[in-house]
Parts: C-alpha cells; sequence; structure tokens
C-alpha cells in the first residue's frame, strides 16, 4: 500500500463543502465499513478489504473525529478558524486528491447501487440471514372481538374495585361524622337538662301542690300544664281543668317571667286538658290555640308540625289512643317527650281502641331516648321503659284473658260430655268482661271493677279482629275461638 501523502479533512472525510449543513448519513456509511465489530467480515469493497486491521481502525477514529467536529457547531466552528480538535497523525495509508472522491471511503466508483444505500437498507443486508419478527401481528375478528372483551371485563373489575374502596371510605367518613353529631348532641342534651328542668319547663303541678290549689281527680292529682321555652314568648302544653285557681297561678308565673304565651298546644279534647282556654285567652288574648282534629277557634296540628320558641322546639307526633285526636310532643333540645295521657306517671292509661293505642305506643317508644312529661302524675326520668313496661302490661293482660276462656271452655267440654255426650252447646265456657275481672282483678277494689271491665271490653275486642276470640250468640259472653278458626 502506498505511503499517505495527506491527512484528510473532516470535510473530505464526509465529503462536505465548508458552508453547506451536516448530514450525519455519511457518517453512518463509513461506520459500517470500519466499525472493529465488522473487521472478520468481508464487505465485498476492495479497498477495505484488503485493509489491515489497525489501517481500519485508524481511519475509524477518524470517521469518529470528524463526526465529532462537525456534528458540534461550536467545535466546527473552532475547527474552521484554527484547526483545533483535529488529529495530525498521518499514519492512515491515506492518498487524497481533493478533486476526487476518496479511494478510502470503500465505495465503489462504477455506479455500484451501494452508493445510495441508506442506513436502512445497510441494516436489512446485515440482518438478512436472521428471521425478522419486527412485522405487524395479525388476528381474526373473532380473536381481537375476545380481545377487547377481555379489556373491558379486566377495566370493569378494576373500576368495581375502585368505587368498593370509594364506597367503603365514604361509609366510613359518614360514620365518623355521625359519631361526632351524637357525641355534640349528648353533650347539647346533658347541658339543657338541668336548663330544662328549671327554665325550659315549668311544671304546674308543683307550684300548685305549693299553693294548696285542690284537684279534681279520681288519683287525687289533676291535670299537668307545662310551660316551655326562656323568652318572651312561651309555648304552654295544655291548659287544664278550667279552674280559677289555675288561671290565677298562671298569671303569676307570667308574671314572674315577664312572659307572655304565643301558642298553647292541646294534646287531646278531653276537658281536663282543655277546660282552661277562655281563662287562657283572658290572660294573652293573642295567645293561638292549637289542636289535632281543630274545632272552632283552633288551628290544626299537622304530624311532625315543629313549633319553636326562644330555648326550645317541639315536634308533634300523631299517637291515636286515648283519643282519636291524640298527639305527643318531642322536646328536642332535652330527647323527651310530652306524652299526653297516653303515658302517665302512675299507673295505667284509658284507651278508645286497644289496638289502635299498642300500635301509637310502639311508635312513640322509638321517638325519643329521654324523660316523659305525662297529662297526669310526676315526670318519668325513663319514658321509653315505661312505655315498655305498658306494651308487656298489655300484652300479660291478653295473655291472662285467652287462657281463662280457653280454660272455661275445656271444663265446660267436660261437664257437658257427662252430663249429655250428645250436647252440643256452642256457647260454652263463654264469659262476660265482668266475669273476668272478678278473677284478673281479684285483688283490686269492687269500686274500680267497672272501670277494669271496659278495659278487658277492649281487650275481647282486639283479639276478636285477631280471630282469637269470638262473641257468643246472645252478645253479652266472649269464647275463645275453635281451632279451626283460630291461629291459637
Amino acid at each position: 500500500m502506498p505511503a499517505p501523502s495527506t491527512i484528510p479533512t473532516p470535510y473530505q472525510i464526509f465529503q462536505l463543502q465548508k458552508t453547506a449543513p451536516y448530514s450525519k448519513g455519511r457518517f453512518y456509511e463509513l461506520v459500517k465499513l470500519y466499525h472493529p465489530d465488522r473487521h472478520g467480515y468481508c464487505c465485498n469493497v476492495p479497498d477495505i478489504d484488503g485493509l489491515s486491521h489497525d489501517v481500519k481502525m485508524k481511519r475509524y477514529r477518524l470517521v469518529v473525529a470528524a463526526n465529532n467536529i462537525l456534528s458540534d457547531p461550536s467545535r466546527r466552528r473552532a475547527y474552521d478558524l484554527s484547526g483545533a480538535g483535529w488529529s495530525t497523525d498521518s499514519d492512515v495509508g491515506v492518498t487524497l486528491d481533493p478533486n476526487m472522491r476518496p479511494r478510502w471511503s470503500g465505495f465503489h466508483d462504477n455506479g455500484s447501487p451501494a452508493n445510495n444505500a441508506t442506513w436502512e437498507d445497510w441494516e436489512k443486508w446485515y440482518r438478512r440471514g436472521t428471521p425478522d419478527h419486527r412485522g405487524p401481528v395479525y388476528c381474526s375478528n373473532g380473536e381481537f372481538i375476545s380481545f377487547v372483551a377481555l379489556v373491558v371485563m379486566l377495566s370493569a373489575i378494576w373500576q368495581a374495585s375502585r368505587v368498593e374502596g370509594h364506597q367503603k371510605r365514604f361509609s366510613e367518613q359518614v360514620e365518623l361524622i355521625h359519631n361526632d353529631a351524637s357525641k355534640n348532641l349528648r353533650q347539647r342534651r346533658n347541658q339543657t337538662r338541668e336548663l330544662s328542668n328549671d327554665k325550659t319547663i315549668l311544671k304546674f303541678v308543683r307550684a300548685r301542690e305549693q299553693s294548696g290549689i285542690p284537684t279534681a281527680n279520681v288519683d287525687s292529682e289533676g291535670t299537668n300544664t307545662y310551660l316551655v321555652g326562656t323568652g318572651s314568648e312561651r309555648l304552654l302544653v295544655d291548659t287544664g281543668e278550667g279552674k280559677p285557681s289555675w288561671s290565677k297561678l298562671l298569671s303569676s308565673v307570667l308574671s314572674s317571667e315577664r312572659a307572655t304565651i304565643s301558642d298553647a298546644l292541646i294534646t287531646h279534647w278531653h276537658p281536663d286538658h282543655i277546660g282552661g282556654v277562655k281563662d287562657l285567652l283572658k290572660l294573652c288574648p293573642n295567645a293561638k290555640i292549637h289542636k289535632h282534629s281543630a274545632t272552632e277557634g283552633q288551628l290544626p296540628i299537622e304530624d311532625n308540625q315543629t313549633f319553636a320558641t326562644q330555648g326550645a322546639a317541639l315536634r308533634a307526633f300523631h299517637c291515636p289512643g286515648h283519643t282519636s285526636d291524640h298527639i305527643a310532643l318531642v322536646l328536642e333540645e332535652e330527647d323527651a317527650m310530652f306524652s299526653g295521657d297516653n303515658v302517665l306517671g302512675h299507673g295505667t292509661a284509658v284507651f278508645e281502641d286497644l289496638t289502635t293505642y299498642m300500635i301509637s305506643l310502639q311508635r312513640m317508644r322509638e321517638q325519643f331516648l329521654g324523660r316523659a312529661y305525662p297529662g297526669h302524675g310526676p315526670v318519668v326520668d325513663d319514658g321509653r321503659q315505661r312505655i315498655t313496661e305498658y306494651i308487656e302490661h298489655r300484652q300479660q293482660r291478653e295473655r291472662e284473658v285467652l287462657h281463662l276462656l280457653t280454660e272455661a271452655r275445656k271444663v265446660s267440654e267436660t261437664e257437658d260430655h257427662h252430663d249429655s255426650p250428645q250436647n252440643d252447646n256452642p256457647n260454652r265456657g263463654a264469659r262476660t268482661p265482668m266475669e273476668l275481672v272478678r278473677i284478673i282483678y281479684k285483688d283490686v277494689s269492687e269500686s274500680l271493677h267497672e272501670r277494669a271491665a271496659r278495659g278487658v271490653e277492649q281487650i275481647l275486642q282486639k283479639l276478636a279482629k285477631e280471630e282469637k276470640v269470638v262473641q257468643s250468640m246472645d252478645g253479652d259472653r266472649w269464647l275463645i275461638a275453635r281451632p279451626s278458626n283460630s291461629m291459637i
């Protein structure tokens, strides 16, 4: 090989004019020829194949160095000005003619297609013996649809798990808020409970007992009326029996409290609860009278209607039983209930219809947690427990009536069979309400038996609706229903 006479410049290596923009296409072509990894392969270019390994390495380094200069604008300017950055090593085995294409470039001058090959063309040529796995993947419509369905299903499962997680976190947040609200409500109730005893509710029975006002109740205690609120305008629950002593006491209390009554709420129509309306209107002419099933001069009370005043809010709750128009009033601040005559401070209440009354007791028990302020008798500290006792007491009376009628039929059937086996008296074992009272209330004074008989008759009517008892042919007595017509 002839000794080299000239070191090629970067521009000569890449056949580039000084003012022309640089492109790496030529660089890629030369790298394919002189890269050390290709020295052991034949590239079918005689000028290249005959070179030694050392010459090829030196040419490769010149190609890389030329690329580093021309591809970096700052280095290219430095080289153009002073030749900076370019090696002067002459041992590269190259003789260059500036007017001719350098023979060491590795390309033929006879119009070989290799002169126009791109980087991608050379890649394909070098990999011609290796299978190409980079082509498109084809599948049938069914496979594509199955793939899409799988993706949709997995997405749905993922979304469902996310929603479930969000719902769980939301439920936890709601529970935390609920617990905080309950805690604050209990604190508020505890704070207002003492206030309600002294200021929010003024119980006229206590003041009446201190002043010696007479009562006209069989239990030696009159009707309770309650003044509710802390401001200058109060709510009044019931108006008593209409006695002058009550009007005088009310006037005294309002004067000492520097208050008037804006609304009077009547629990039911009985005279001992509505008798003082006229006296009230003389003291407070602007007071409005409210009652369920209102009559002339009254405003109706709707179920769940709220009456608010300073320091208190009362929610009306229709609970028929003692009467059909009976209401209770829930004191929201104390979580207590003005129970009217459905639940009393002592003893048990009378009722118009036992079935309706039992339903109302069940519903009343779910409306509050605290005290019960009854229409008669002392305040009940655990109102819900008192209602539970009422319910269990009535259920016990029902069981006693059913037991007595069942035993009466058994005894009657035995006696009739001995006297006349052919006798089929449909009224055997029948008993009147008073006969049942004498057994059930045997330890109670006979003066109260007549009142008790009315309660037993209500029990019998309830059991008749349930087809557990039937009325006798004469209509005065009751007997247990036959098993074929009975659920017991």
